[in-house]
Order: C-alpha cells, then sequence, then structure tokens
C-alpha cells in the first residue's frame, strides 16, 4: 500500500524545497528593484505621438536597460496583483481593502471587512473618482470622515487616512459590498452602498458633493489560506509611501520601511542597499497619470531619474532593476492593460546610452517566473 504522508513529513519537504527555491534565486550582488508604478502610457498627441517614459530625458533610468536585459510582462489591473504574483508565482486577487489593512495594521479578521475608501462625487448616479483633491479639501474631508462616523457608529469604524484624501477602513461584520472600482467613473445609486449610504451622503454634504467611497472591500479569512502557502521569498526590505506596496509587503511577511515620497525613498534605498536588498516602490508615476497631465508625467518621471543619478556612486554597485505594473493613461487617467517593460542590469554607463526604457516589443516573460530571472541574471 501507498505510505501515507503526515504533516510533519508536509513541513520537512517544504522546507527542503523551499530552501533549494531560494537556493536558485541568489545574487552575488546586492538587488535593487525600482518599480515605477504606472510609468507606461499611451503615445500622446502633445508628446508628437510619444509616450511619457518615450518623450523624457532620464540617463540613469536608459543606462539600466542599455546594459542588460531587457524585455516585457503582461499588466496587472492594480499594484497589488502585480506584486502577489511577482513574489508568490500564483495569480491572487486578495481584495485591495484587505491588502492595505495588512499595510496600515487596522484590525481585520473573519469579523471584520476592509475596504480602500477613495473620494468621489456622485451625481445623477454616476459617481466619478475625484483625483485633483487640494491640500485643504483633504484636511477638510478628513474632518467631515470623522464628524460623519456616527452614522456607521455600530459597525466600530477603524480608518487610516493617507495621501489624497484616500483611506483605508475596516468594520464589523461579514457582508462584503460589491462596489465599482476606480478610476473609471461608474454607476452607483444609493443602495448600493448598504450602511454606508448615511455615511457618504453627510460626507458630502459638508463638502459640495465630494465623498468617499467604500470599494475592493474583504474579509482576513478568505485571504488567511493564501497567505500561508506561497513559495519562499528572498529577504528584501520595501521602500513604499503606497499602502497596497506596503500591504502586499505585510502581507508576505517582507520588510517594510514608509516614506513621504520618492526622494526620501531614494536616499534610504542608497543606505539599505549597502546591507540587503532593496524593492523601491515610487507612486508618483501612477498619481499624476490619474491628474490627466502628460507634461507633469514626464517631469515626474526626469525628477526620479535625477534624483537616482545623485547616488550614482551607491547605485552601481548593485544589480539595478526597473519593472513597471500597469499602464496609466495620462490623457483619460485610467489604467490601461498592455504588455510592460522590466529591465535587469548589473553595470551603468556614465555616459551615453544605447536604448529607451520604454513601451517595447521586446521578449516577453510570464510574471510568475520574474522574480527568479531577476535573482538569476
Amino acid at each position: 500500500m501507498p505510505r501515507s504522508i503526515g504533516y510533519i513529513e508536509i513541513a520537512r519537504l517544504l522546507l527542503i524545497y523551499g530552501h533549494a527555491y531560494l537556493g536558485r534565486m541568489q545574487s552575488t550582488k546586492r538587488v535593487l528593484v525600482i518599480f515605477l508604478d504606472g510609468a507606461t502610457d499611451d503615445p500622446i498627441p502633445l508628446l508628437n505621438g510619444k509616450t511619457p517614459l518615450q518623450a523624457s530625458n532620464k540617463p540613469f533610468i536608459d543606462s539600466i536597460a542599455s546594459n542588460g536585459t531587457m524585455g516585457c510582462t503582461m499588466s496587472r489591473d492594480y499594484t497589488h496583483f502585480y506584486l502577489l504574483e511577482l513574489f508568490t508565482g500564483v495569480k491572487a486577487e486578495i481584495p485591495r481593502g484587505v491588502i492595505e489593512a495588512y499595510g496600515m495594521e487596522l484590525p481585520l479578521d473573519d469579523r471584520r471587512v476592509a475596504y480602500r475608501m477613495s473620494p468621489a462625487k456622485i451625481e445623477n448616479g454616476k459617481a466619478e473618482w475625484y483625483y485633483k483633491i487640494s491640500c485643504q479639501d483633504e484636511m477638510n474631508l478628513q474632518k467631515a470622515v470623522l464628524k460623519s462616523r456616527d452614522k456607521i457608529r455600530e459597525m466600530d469604524p477603524k480608518v487610516y487616512f493617507y495621501n489624497g484624501g484616500k483611506a483605508v477602513m475596516t468594520v464589523k461584520g461579514t457582508e462584503v459590498l460589491n462596489l465599482p472600482k476606480p478610476p473609471a467613473p461608474a454607476d452607483v445609486q444609493p443602495h448600493d452602498l448598504g450602511d454606508f449610504g448615511p455615511f457618504a451622503e453627510s460626507i458630502a454634504d459638508m463638502m459640495g458633493g465630494i465623498t468617499l467611497l467604500p470599494w475592493g472591500g474583504g474579509s482576513g479569512k478568505e485571504a488567511e489560506s493564501f497567505r500561508k502557502s506561497v513559495r519562499p521569498i528572498p529577504p528584501m526590505t520595501m521602500i513604499s509611501k503606497s499602502p497596497s506596496a506596503l500591504g502586499v509587503a505585510a502581507f508576505l511577511n517582507i520588510k517594510r520601511e514608509r516614506v513621504a515620497g520618492f526622494k526620501q525613498g531614494i536616499k534610504l534605498a542608497k543606505d539599505l542597499i549597502k546591507k540587503e536588498d532593496v524593492f523601491l516602490h515610487i507612486e508618483e508615476t501612477d498619481d499624476i497619470s490619474h491628474k490627466r497631465s502628460p507634461r507633469e508625467k514626464v517631469e515626474i518621471i526626469e525628477a526620479i531619474d535625477k534624483e537616482l543619478n545623485r547616488h550614482v556612486k551607491d547605485f552601481s554597485q548593485c544589480r539595478l532593476v526597473l519593472l513597471v505594473d500597469h499602464g496609466a493613461s495620462s490623457l483619460s487617467g485610467d489604467h490601461i492593460r498592455m504588455e510592460v517593460p522590466y529591465a535587469i542590469s548589473d553595470k551603468l554607463t556614465p555616459f551615453g546610452t544605447s536604448r529607451s526604457y520604454a513601451e517595447n516589443g521586446w521578449e516577453r516573460s510570464e510574471l510568475p517566473q520574474l522574480l527568479e530571472q531577476i535573482y538569476r541574471f
């Protein structure tokens, strides 16, 4: 009769093959991954038919593309979907609210539901996501949310605010509202919001129509089984200002450092890369896309490149990797499904580049295998 395998034997096999997998993913150099969220785009008439990446003067970034290998993989709709598949090798659509609740360390279990909360205006049953929010409106929105919490008091709301008027919230309950996701405009009726209806209406009354809408909801229970079954991940530190990236790191037990923006992130990466691998997530390229300003997207890319180039001596000693998770249109503000580029290099050239890191038709790699490719380059 075939021998049955007990839990101890399964654990022993996972340990053996886990170490073997990590053994394949060893680099002789420190690895710095520079992750440009939403950097790819469509050709823009205002930029003479070029994309922002193609139109940008970015010698540091292009040097990585010029001195190593370059390819592409298929994008994912949202950052956390890309990161989860990159790290685990498995396509996992864990809800955005759940991931961000992990990142912001909000209470979440099988009796609580987590939501991402985004500013929006609802007029005639249509929700328009509100990205061009001023600092004053952002502060007023936070005050309106706090004043309106009584409307959902029985749900025991726990909320964490971050940039752009966005927030993460967990509430008591097991029912999950299936609401439309940004950035595209969506049909939303008052009854769709369930118990959040009076809460959203109260905020809108105080804010002249701007409110905070929940989406990407899920419970902690549905994510735990996946979390316990992932493959080993090389030790590294995730640097980001984004609850999504930080949430993936927390969810997968990756060390993480929260920063205010890309300048602080690059400076921290410069210090950490001397002793450990670093995954630097830069969100500003996606943020500016939603504001529908192609020239500003070019300016952001160039500013990021300039800041990276300030630390070229520190970064030239490590393996450099460029990744993009999805396209983001700086004309419509929508995410774009498209092939996205990657580049891997062990050296930089101080002068001159032969290739541009941009939307391309280079050899395609599958996302689940990309992490191993980065470490075995």
